[in-house]
């Protein structure tokens, strides 16, 4: 899959801004349980996810939080890092064998300051990622267990298989023993 086509799932870019992009991108696989972004490390690139499934979380304390899931099309950074050069606040973990394409940030940069179109169609991308963040946590304060996993059934239920229950229990901030009680309860 070549960016343009990874980009067009999620975010359609235009093809000569994707044709740049991909002129300073490499592709990168992944291993199951392998980091492309470890928290507290720097990272140099964005990553926009071509095939398999991540994770991204963020641990405090020696507990994991879950905080999403991504998929081919969904793009992924440090912005603790892109922004203030400061160590990555969360990690992106594959759950499966997985490949992404990478874009170092000084490209990107670059990129951003002399394509005015892909200036403003990353600023889109992060909206919409800043959204869908928010989103989840009003969700998680608003919402009973039950309807969280609904919730996610209904978004994700192409990969709800694929992630490993512990992961889905983190995302929706309750025990695996929790979800196994409403999994058997939606069956």
């Amino acid at each position: 899959m070549d960016l343009l086509e990874v980009l067009s799932q999620n975010y359609p870019v235009d093809a000569a801004d994707a044709e740049a992009m991909a002129a300073v991108s490499e592709v990168i696989h992944v291993r199951k349980k392998e980091f492309l972004v470890k928290q507290g490390s720097k990272s140099s690139h964005i990553y926009f996810i071509t095939d398999g499934l991540f994770r991204c979380l963020c641990e405090t304390n020696g507990n994991e939080d879950t905080i999403c899931f991504g998929v081919a099309g969904d793009p992924f950074l440090s912005v603790h890092t892109l922004a203030h050069d400061e160590p990555a606040a969360i990690s992106l973990q594959a759950i499966e064998n997985s490949s992404a394409i990478a874009v170092r940030f000084d490209d990107f940069r670059r990129l951003l300051g002399s394509r005015p179109n892909l200036t403003q169609w990353w600023s889109t991308v992060l909206l919409e990622q800043i959204y869908a963040l928010e989103r989840r946590y009003i969700w998680l304060a608003s919402s009973d267990a039950a309807e969280r996993y609904a919730a996610l059934l209904k978004v994700r239920a192409g990969i709800i298989n694929r992630i490993p229950i512990k992961y889905i229990a983190q995302y929706l901030n309750i025990t695996p023993e929790t979800l196994s009680r409403i999994r058997s309860l939606t069956k």
